[in-house]
């Protein structure tokens, strides 16, 4: 009985150890463990851009270890994740248990017999899915500086907003324009996706145009965001001036 007690503890200890590695801000190994597990989300998410490129195609052995490794790393964090949750279902069908699912489900349904997962570029459309974990990160960050007490605080705070929408931004509308688009030179592999999305964010300017009614959608929903953001710099500059000028926040 004093065994089974003893194992009892450890293994409480340990699932709270494993609770406040993922979830508790002011434990001492948390941001370690995020900045670990957003390096692995930015590195595979640049190897899904990169392996659009028809030149890079030579290096789809080191593309093929690194989705690999992240899907591990991915798949870890999520048992982990339901291990810990005191309403596992909850987190589950929760929207950053979705995020978390669809992150390594593509994958692995890639080592099925699946008809409709035949096509590699089918396969690679989900797995661009896992651009989703970038607002995982944005999250991590609030968290991190939830308790900004200055107004230079809540300005750096709003900076590293801005620039985390605008990647994403950018990420994402690229990599939808490529899916719809690549039959066009233009959209032809995510980067030069992404750098029509960057024209579109800011205008239009020098667009390449769309050739179905699909992407004209995307590009109108684009510029739409791009204003967006362009409103929220405004206010960052605005609050940042006013920061540096008068010594003081705004006035609400």
């Amino acid at each position: 009985m004093e065994i089974e007690s003893l194992s009892a503890t450890k293994m409480n200890e340990d699932r709270l150890t494993l609770d406040n590695l993922l979830n508790n801000h002011h434990y001492k190994f948390f941001v370690p463990a995020q900045f670990f597990l957003a390096t692995v989300t930015l590195i595979s998410i640049a190897s899904i851009i990169l392996e659009t490129v028809q030149p890079l195609e030579r290096f789809s052995t080191l593309f093929l270890v690194i989705e690999w490794g992240a899907v591990l790393f991915f798949s870890a964090e999520y048992l982990a994740r339901i291990s810990v949750s005191r309403r596992k279902l909850n987190y589950v069908i929760s929207f950053w248990g979705i995020i978390d699912l669809v992150t390594i489900l593509p994958t692995f349904l890639g080592l099925g017999n699946l008809t409709f997962l035949k096509s590699v570029r089918i396969l690679r459309i989900l797995r661009l899915l896992r651009i989703l974990r970038l607002a995982k990160i944005s999250r991590v960050y609030l968290q991190l500086h939830d308790e900004a007490k200055t107004q230079a605080d809540l300005n750096q705070i709003n900076i590293a907003i801005y620039f985390l929408s605008l990647t994403s931004a950018i990420v994402g509308l690229g990599s939808v324009l490529y899916v719809i688009e690549n039959a066009q030179y233009a959209y032809s592999n995510i980067p030069l996706a992404m750098l029509e999305a960057s024209k579109i964010l800011v205008g239009g300017l020098g667009q390449a145009p769309t050739a179905t009614l699909a992407g004209e959608i995307i590009v109108v929903l684009g510029r739409l965001i791009g204003l967006a953001l362009f409103g929220l710099l405004i206010s960052i500059i605005g609050s940042t001036l006013n920061q540096l000028l008068f010594g003081k926040a705004e006035k609400k």
